[in-house]
This record gives structure tokens, C-alpha cells and sequence, in this order.
């Protein structure tokens, strides 16, 4: 029985050594439901890519697709915000976590570089970034 366990014990340590770096591909929705984004394959320079891919209030007051009026970049202003890039994050196998090379919130029109990192523990995303004096902390669950 011992012996069991012990192997039970060395299989999930195996496994939680080799989880991290493509585990964060795929759709992932905010606690408070009001987003989703996917990230998706790596590039060649080692980063993940991901894209704002629904949001629950996705409209103009007209019925267009919401668009991206706070972007630093006046000529992206009108496109709109589903489908914009969000996010590019390494993996740091040594630290098992996601650091955050660049990220950029339409809701603030505030994009930033090496804000901060990402964790996943099973189906849940946990978001700890910084600009300035504010920190944030935001989990998301993994979309199936």
C-alpha cells in the first residue's frame, strides 16, 4: 500500500514539473464573466499571443461592435475590441509561471510592458500585474 502511494506521489510530481508552458492555450473566460480571452500557439520567439475573444457587452449604442476607442493608437480606434491582441506572455519553466511581456486593456486604452505574471493551478488562471503604484490581482477559469 505504501509503495502505492508513493508511486501515486512520484506520477503526480512528474506531472506537475511537465505542466506549464503549453497549458495556457485555449479560451479563458474573467470571474466576473465579462470576457473571454484565447491564447493561442507560440512564436517562434517563445511567446504566447492572446486575443480578446467575447464580451458580454460587445455592442455600441447603435448596435455595432464595440469598438476600441481608448487605444494609444489613434489609428486602431475603430477597430473593434473582439478580436485585438491583449496579451503576449513567456512561460519561465524554472518558476512555472507566465511572465507578462506586454499587455494591453481596451477598457483603460492602457497598454504596458513586463507588468506582471500568470499562474495556472487545474482550470484556474490567476493574474497578479502592476503599473505605477496600482497592482491587480484576476483570476479566470479555463473555458471548455
Amino acid at each position: 500500500m505504501k509503495k502505492g502511494i508513493l508511486i501515486l506521489l512520484m506520477v503526480c510530481g512528474a506531472v506537475a514539473v511537465y505542466a506549464g508552458g503549453d497549458d495556457i492555450i485555449g479560451v479563458w473566460m474573467d470571474v466576473e464573466k465579462t470576457g473571454k480571452t484565447e491564447f493561442f500557439s507560440k512564436s517562434e520567439d517563445g511567446m504566447y499571443h492572446a486575443n480578446c475573444v467575447w464580451l458580454a457587452k460587445d455592442k455600441e449604442k447603435d448596435g455595432t461592435p464595440l469598438k476600441d476607442k481608448k487605444n494609444p493608437d489613434k489609428t486602431k480606434r475603430g477597430n473593434p475590441v473582439i478580436g485585438t491582441e491583449v496579451m503576449y506572455v513567456t512561460y519561465e519553466p524554472d518558476k512555472n509561471r507566465y511572465k507578462m511581456d506586454w499587455a494591453y486593456d481596451p477598457s483603460w486604452g492602457l497598454a504596458v510592458k513586463n507588468s506582471g505574471y500568470m499562474t495556472i493551478k487545474g482550470d484556474t488562471m490567476t493574474i497578479k500585474a502592476g503599473w505605477a503604484f496600482i497592482k491587480v490581482t484576476r483570476r479566470m477559469t479555463r473555458c471548455k
